[in-house]
């Protein structure tokens, strides 16, 4: 293996990336920087040598445009924002933690491949004046055009900071400004989602605790770059509406909030790190220490044998907008899968003791069986049979050092899949008289 981290994708909503199950920024990421806080904790080589065998390998998906391969999370059309962002922020960090040591040459050439990201692709791709920050994608196949979506933009200003900080410079200093002044005047003021972000500009009303969470990962810098203290107050108030909302049955956070209506499911299991990582960057910067025993427990609580934790709870609910007693599990929220523990394991490795050096591997085999579907798994295949209901029905087997599977869908996704096709015509023409429609404009003006 190269260091990345094989795995298929189970998004919030919908499988679009079973069949490929290449690495990917999002994955490579989390492990990174989880790697980095074993290794400063502990104080052993072992963690960091892991974390430059992962490095190497994102710092190796950088493409001629700029951006990085395999950036698009659940959809390889994308190299998305908040992916290369996130690439960035965690070459930015171990070039820091080189440097600490002494290796300067490597250090280096992680902060190369991360400038030559930022500038070249998201700010000379990405970045949208009339935004007052920067898209999605270069065209964002899902709506047709371009959207500020809160997370990714804070996500790049953590990126373009820590670029700063690397080069001891300030040349990013105006456009870190401008964007957060575009952050900050989306936040929540009242009713049940005070003090939340919505995740995009076009939906006001649409607020997903995980993604709110994630907007908190530029604070720091925001705090250090303008100096002003309403950032220690907006993340206060993110911490109080994150306390507010969270479910007192699963320890977790709803999938969404609508307006003052809430949506539990599907909650976020292995996810939810993300969710703990927010708390701990926003409790550290008001300084108010988080209750990290009341975080970590749903973790351990939805773990299995093997260490994995699973995905989702109540993926399939019929009831999504109140809270069930114990909702049936379907396959995607039994299986682990790479990209989302990679989060959780960001978050374990900060407030969990560093294990003991040899690390010694626990259970291998694990399984779980359900009258829906089947889950096995050992150190290098994985398996799982969705037989119920018939949206869920898959069979999928995954050697874990190929980057593809074998997978044979049932019929409810077969026609979906079709549909989906139709849709993406749909949207293709749409994003066509888009693109027209702009430059006919430009010719005009």
């Amino acid at each position: 293996m190269d260091g990345g981290i094989n795995g298929p994708v189970v998004h919030r909503g919908h499988l679009t990336r079973l069949f490929a199950i290449h690495d990917t920024a999002w994955t490579q990421q989390g492990v990174i920087q989880g790697l980095l806080h074993l290794y400063k904790r502990s104080e052993q080589d072992y963690w960091l040598d892991q974390a430059i065998l992962l490095a190497d390998a994102q710092a190796a998906r950088n493409q001629s445009d700029g951006s990085f391969r395999w950036a698009g999370h659940e959809d390889d059309r994308f190299s998305s924002l908040v992916h290369n962002a996130m690439a960035d922020v965690a070459l930015l960090d171990m070039a820091e933690v080189l440097c600490e040591n002494g290796d300067r040459k490597r250090a280096e050439s992680y902060i190369v491949t991360a400038e030559e990201n930022l500038q070249n692709y998201i700010i000379g791709r990405l970045y949208r004046a009339e935004l007052g920050g920067f898209a999605m994608n270069p065209v964002d196949y899902y709506l047709g055009r371009d959207r500020f979506v809160v997370n990714m933009n804070s996500i790049a200003i953590e990126a373009l900071g820590k670029l700063d900080e690397r080069r001891n410079t300030d040349t990013h200093f105006d456009l870190i400004r401008k964007v957060g002044a575009r952050i900050l005047a989306l936040q929540a003021q009242n009713g049940e989602c005070s003090g939340s972000f919505p995740y995009a500009d076009w939906e006001p009303d649409v607020h997903v605790p995980l993604y709110t969470a994630l907007t908190l990962r530029g604070y720091r810098q925001l705090l250090r770059v303008t100096g002003d203290e309403i950032w220690i107050d907006s993340a206060r108030r993110v911490l109080n509406f994150l306390e507010r909302v969270r479910c007192s049955q699963t320890g977790f956070w709803p999938h969404k909030l609508v307006g003052d209506r809430v949506f539990p499911y599907p909650f976020f299991a292995a996810g939810a790190g993300m969710t703990a990582n927010g708390i701990l960057d926003a409790s550290e910067l008001i300084g108010r220490p988080a209750n990290t025993v009341t975080l970590i427990e749903p973790f351990l609580r939805n773990q299995h044998g093997n260490g994995a934790i699973i995905n989702f709870i109540g993926y399939q609910s019929s009831n999504r907008d109140r809270l069930e007693e114990q909702p049936s599990a379907v396959w995607e929220d039994t299986y682990p899968t790479p990209s989302w523990n990679a989060q959780a394991f960001l978050f374990l490795s900060q407030v969990l003791p560093p294990p003991t050096l040899p690390a010694v591997a626990g259970r291998q085999h694990c399984h779980a069986v359900r009258a829906s579907h089947v889950y096995w798994e050992s150190a290098s295949v994985s398996v799982v049979l969705g037989l119920w209901p018939p949206m869920n029905t898959v069979l999928a087997v995954y050697v874990k050092r190929w980057r593809y599977g074998f997978v044979l869908p049932g019929m409810w996704i077969l026609v979906m899949s079709f549909k989906k096709l139709l849709m993406n015509y749909s949207v293709f023409r749409r994003v066509v008289a888009w693109l027209r429609y702009r430059i006919v404009n430009a010719d005009r003006q």
